[in-house]
């Protein structure tokens, strides 16, 4: 996901400050869904201000020594079609779902039982917290939220909620032994000799 396209997108909003960019992106709960890191905010809006796509309309002073001025950012026109780009280009995107887990799978008979289980259990609990979670984002600010916002978040919980189910299956066979079952295939790669 773009920060460039979040800051873009916000500033179309309204002008706005990056701190305040930073709070809006977390009161959205984006957070939850997108890897944001404050340090990648700060680089897109220099990078952003450098090529023409947002301007600086004004300078906030902010009392103490020890902490910079808040500048103040619009978008221009050039950005809005920036904007509209990145948009495009996020959305034209395709996409299949991964998990961390997938990678693990094709050698997971060779795995200690009771670890792979107990690591289940943790993506689990998390998934059961993010589900919790999104529930309650929708159930307290849905009314506030725009459109698109509330649609992303049904989406990361119907995500979840499929995932859920996913996990569950796992740990089922987790916890039957079924996933240390051998696959039939020798250590050469080929299929067993028929009987």
């Amino acid at each position: 996901m773009s920060m460039k396209l979040f800051i873009l997108g916000l500033l179309m909003e309204k002008d706005q400050h990056p701190y305040e960019i930073r709070q809006t992106i977390k009161q959205r709960n984006w957070n939850i869904s997108f890897k944001l890191r404050d340090g990648s905010l700060y680089y897109a809006v220099d990078q952003l201000r450098n090529d023409g796509l947002i301007e600086a309309i004004e300078v906030i002073p902010v009392p103490g020594d020890s902490r910079p001025d808040k500048t103040v950012y619009r978008i221009t026109e050039q950005g809005k079609a920036e904007f509209m780009d990145l948009m495009v280009h996020q959305m034209e995107q395709q996409s299949y779902p991964q998990h961390p887990i997938f990678a693990a799978l094709p050698f997971i008979q060779y795995a200690d039982a009771r670890t792979v289980e107990a690591l289940v259990e943790k993506h689990l609990e998390a998934c059961a917290c993010r589900i919790e979670r999104l529930q309650t984002v929708l159930d307290v600010k849905r009314s506030l939220l725009p459109s698109g916002a509330t649609h992303l978040i049904e989406g990361m919980k119907t995500f979840s909620v499929a995932e859920r189910l996913w996990l569950e299956n796992l740990l089922r066979d987790a916890k039957s032994d079924r996933l240390n079952a051998g696959s039939g295939i020798d250590c050469q790669g080929g299929s067993p000799e028929p009987d």
